[in-house]
């Protein structure tokens, strides 16, 4: 009688063993990627140490420190070699491996920032915990759409930003002073009668123009991208800077609709200073190449600086939305250059006529005004996303 006792006993210990194990080490272990300038990481690893802590009292939590060479080269081990997981190290933090799960930084926006909408993510870093494989719907909290029997996968975020790029850079790029600037080169150099020099001087111009306005757009994309390092999502921020273009672009808007589409930097001393130099320049028969070359330049760096507040609202915000995707920095160099292609494209058409048909081809004026309207409505819709999200 005693031994089938202790027979049973202890085919029931072996029996629970498992379920013991589960509830007292059976927990995954969170290796977290931080930084310790980065707010998002605090808050983060309050969350865990706090609210996560009373409910797995036994769980480990282990943090690597960007930046240091070693601990870096120690995450990307745990993930590649240990998990599984195709990771490629991007120093974007806090970035989180539970598992065979990897939690991206843009995952724990609405844990920090959403308290009503946030449940969701906390019960898929529970189940993740618990041992549970829940990467789809991660990537699906992240916007990332999978395509049905590829590998192939798509981030709906990154498929936004050229579609807001196309918009916004042809709504920037249809800009009276940036035109008329474009028209006055066009018609003085027109008077040589040679496409060679209508050509050369002519795509200097928007060679120039269109660095100058690129640095500008990479710049507030790069500081956004420091800006998030401090604070957080962006989205407040962005969603300001859309606001105030959006103003601007209203009062743009009514005054155009009264008095016609008209450059306000064409009486700024400076503009008016390159504008007469250009002029005396190619006016002048003892005028070098180098010099007409310099003076284009000029004209062109101080046409495109003078008209900034024209249109800060719309390199900025996009800047913003860049910096909020997190992208490597050659994805940043490739969307700037979308934006600046729909930028210059109305310039580039001119151009262009002007070199085929030795004319320059001028658009009815009030299309412009409607321009600036559609820019009002378009810069509202994204302050309002930012700011309350659809």
């Amino acid at each position: 009688m005693f031994k089938r006792f202790s027979l049973f006993l202890i085919v029931a210990l072996l029996l629970t063993l498992p379920f013991i194990g589960l509830t007292e080490g059976g927990l995954e272990e969170v290796h977290i990627l931080e930084d310790e300038r980065c707010p998002d990481c605090d808050r983060l690893k309050r969350y865990l140490e706090n609210d996560l802590k009373d409910e797995y009292p036994e769980l480990e939590v282990i943090y690597y420190e960007v930046g240091n060479e070693e601990e870096e080269q120690e995450f990307e081990f745990v993930a590649c070699c240990e998990k599984g997981i195709d990771y490629e190290l991007r120093r974007r933090v806090p970035t989180v491996i539970i598992g065979e799960n990897l939690f991206q930084p843009d995952f724990f926006e609405g844990l920090y920032y959403d308290k009503d909408g946030s449940e969701r993510e906390r019960e898929v870093i529970r189940r993740a915990i618990e041992g549970e494989h829940v990467q789809g719907e991660i990537d699906e909290l992240r916007g990332i759409v999978s395509i049905p029997f590829t590998d192939w996968e798509i981030d709906t975020k990154e498929v936004s930003i050229p579609i807001m790029g196309a918009i916004l850079g042809s709504l920037d790029g249809l800009n009276v002073c940036s035109i008329g600037a474009l028209i006055l080169i066009l018609t003085i150099v027109l008077t040589f009668k040679s496409r060679k020099k209508i050509l050369f001087y002519g795509g200097l111009f928007i060679f120039t123009a269109v660095t100058i306005y690129g640095l500008l757009v990479f710049a507030w994309t790069a500081a956004f991208e420091v800006l998030s390092r401090f604070i957080g999502p962006i989205n407040t921020v962005i969603g300001i800077a859309a606001f105030l273009g959006g103003i601007y672009f209203l009062r743009e808007f009514i005054r155009f609709y009264k008095h016609g589409p008209t450059c306000r930097s064409s009486s700024n001393k400076y503009v008016t200073k390159v504008t007469k130099k250009l002029k005396e320049d190619f006016n002048s028969s003892a005028a070098q190449t180098v010099t007409l070359i310099t003076s284009v330049m000029l004209f062109a760096a101080v046409i495109t600086l003078v008209e900034l507040p024209c249109s800060f609202g719309l390199p900025m915000v996009y800047g913003g939305a860049l910096a909020e995707a997190g992208l490597p920095w050659i994805s940043y160099a490739f969307y700037i250059g979308l934006y600046l292609f729909f930028y210059m494209l109305i310039e580039l058409i001119i151009f262009a006529g002007a070199v085929i048909t030795k004319e320059v081809w001028i658009a009815e004026s009030n299309l412009i005004t409607w321009v600036y309207l559609a820019g009002t409505l378009v810069l509202f819709f994204l302050s309002y996303y930012y700011l309350i999200g659809l």
